[in-house]
């Protein structure tokens, strides 16, 4: 404990000067409690550390009270003011219930909270066309666009793409496209787009040249006659395998140029999932699609890979499974064809010998 430093007792040198100083007048003051209460001195006046009094060191913090009529506040209310800007999954209003709703570009939560689904700018507006009362929160990437857009005009989009019609072709009119009437149908159909059924089969054979013949007159020249014919079937294969990849390339063109774009539940327009799939196609079906940008697509497409040649093994166990079956019912089917036989073989033998023996047996008799 420490102590402040001690100064001399006020009692002794104040008594001692006030005896000194009056002594002849305070002849008629008897006692030392009187000549104290003179000197006025109190507990006050005395040092705080000689009383024996402390202090606190810290300051101790009060507790939270709450107000009367008041609780605890929810933080409900706007988070982003109008013209402010956003980045997708900003809270831009805390509400309870639909005061406002989810208006361009924007999403509703499960607890009514508005977030944004794009960057860009908030807007606070009245769409009359679409509800009389109702009030929206939407988001536009530009800062001059104002909400609602016109009605008929294009909706903008991330990056500037904006809606527009897919491609269709007239199809001519044909007998077989008449009406009972005799009157041509009008038929709008997309571009078809060939399969391997459908496609005309073109003859690559006759596209690689036949090796010459050679006579066989020895060994040397079979042999030289086997390669020759392994061979022409390799560039065979190879001609058949560069077809099909053109074909396949000219289908890829064609789906890129009759893509459609569809209103999604986020409120942006893009494809849908299955037809970006069938866009990429499986690994290496489609010239590029091994091409990866990023370490996670690099993981991805290792693992279609994989998947590939999985799923290409099982074919080739059923494949097998398939033929050792077929072996097996031949087999069995020879087998049983064998057996048949020697049955009608074995019966034809008895009825001979029965009835050589029935010959022998009349002959002596006669």
């Amino acid at each position: 404990m420490s102590f402040v430093q001690l100064q001399r007792p006020l009692q002794r040198g104040a008594a001692a000067t006030l005896l000194s100083t009056t002594t002849a007048a305070t002849t008629t003051i008897a006692g030392l409690g009187e000549r104290f209460s003179r000197l006025r001195i109190t507990l006050q006046q005395s040092n705080a550390a000689v009383q024996g009094k402390r202090y606190a060191s810290v300051k101790s913090q009060g507790a939270y009270r709450i107000p009367n009529k008041k609780t605890i506040a929810k933080k409900m209310g706007a988070k982003k003011t109008g013209d402010q800007y956003v980045i997708p999954g900003n809270i831009i209003y805390k509400q309870r219930g639909t005061i406002w709703h989810p208006g361009e570009n924007t999403i509703l939560g499960r607890d009514h909270t508005i977030h944004a689904a794009v960057a860009g700018y908030v807007k606070y507006y009245r769409d009359p066309a679409r509800h009389p009362t109702r009030q929206y929160i939407g988001v536009t990437f530009n800062r001059e666009d104002k909400l609602p857009y016109p009605p008929g005009a294009p909706r903008r989009r991330k990056l500037g793409l904006v809606a527009v019609p897919r491609k269709i072709e007239e199809a001519p009119a044909t007998p077989d496209a008449l009406s009972p009437s005799g009157i041509p149908l009008a038929v709008t159909r997309l571009p078809q787009i060939e399969t391997a059924e459908q496609a005309t089969p073109e003859p690559v054979e006759a596209a690689v040249k036949e090796p010459e013949k050679i006579p066989l007159e020895d060994g040397n020249s079979i042999i030289s006659a086997l390669i020759k014919e392994k061979l022409h079937k390799r560039r065979v294969q190879q001609a058949a395998a560069e077809k099909e990849k053109e074909r396949l390339r000219k289908e890829a063109e064609i789906r890129m140029n009759t893509r459609v774009l569809r209103l999604q539940d986020d409120y942006s327009y893009r494809e849908s999932n299955w037809e970006i799939g069938r866009l990429v196609g499986d690994v290496g079906t489609i010239p590029g699609s091994e091409k990866t940008d990023s370490r996670r697509a690099k993981f991805r497409l290792r693992r279609r890979k994989r998947m590939c040649s999985f799923n290409a093994i099982k074919k080739r166990k059923a494949a097998k499974a398939q033929l050792r079956e077929e072996y097996k019912a031949r087999v069995r089917a020879n087998r049983e064809k064998r057996i048949a036989e020697r049955r009608v073989f074995a019966a034809k033998a008895k009825a001979g010998a029965a009835e050589k023996a029935r010959d022998a047996s009349g002959k002596v008799e006669a």
